[in-house]
């Protein structure tokens, strides 16, 4: 019974750690285009104020990128982080399968 248990809650968790990586893999992929796209339009901002001084002061602009980059950044950490994470519970929940086929062959 107890075996059946551990089997039926395997076969719960693997897909929903499965489904959760495949996820935040994405979201670090978007969150990586993201930061290309807002260095680019920085650097961009940065030129088109340096070219042209009689345009408005763009400077706060440019602030505010860099915030929001930095903010990206922040939580493309923490995504890498919960990725780890859940490589590391992937990584449990075959052991713990394995050595639940082992246990289930060796009776």
């Amino acid at each position: 019974a107890e075996e059946e248990f551990s089997e039926g809650l395997l076969s719960i968790v693997k897909p929903a750690i499965d489904n959760v990586d495949t996820q935040v893999q994405t979201l670090r992929t978007t969150q990586a285009k993201l930061k290309d796209c807002i260095e680019h339009l920085s650097g961009d901002l940065t030129n088109i104020s340096d070219m042209q001084k009689d345009l408005p002061n763009l400077e706060h602009y440019v602030k505010k990128l860099m915030s929001i980059k930095r903010r990206v950044t922040t939580v493309n950490n923490v995504l890498t982080n919960v990725q780890d994470r859940v490589q590391i519970l992937q990584t449990r929940v075959t052991k713990e399968q394995a050595r639940k086929r082992t246990l289930l062959s060796a009776s």
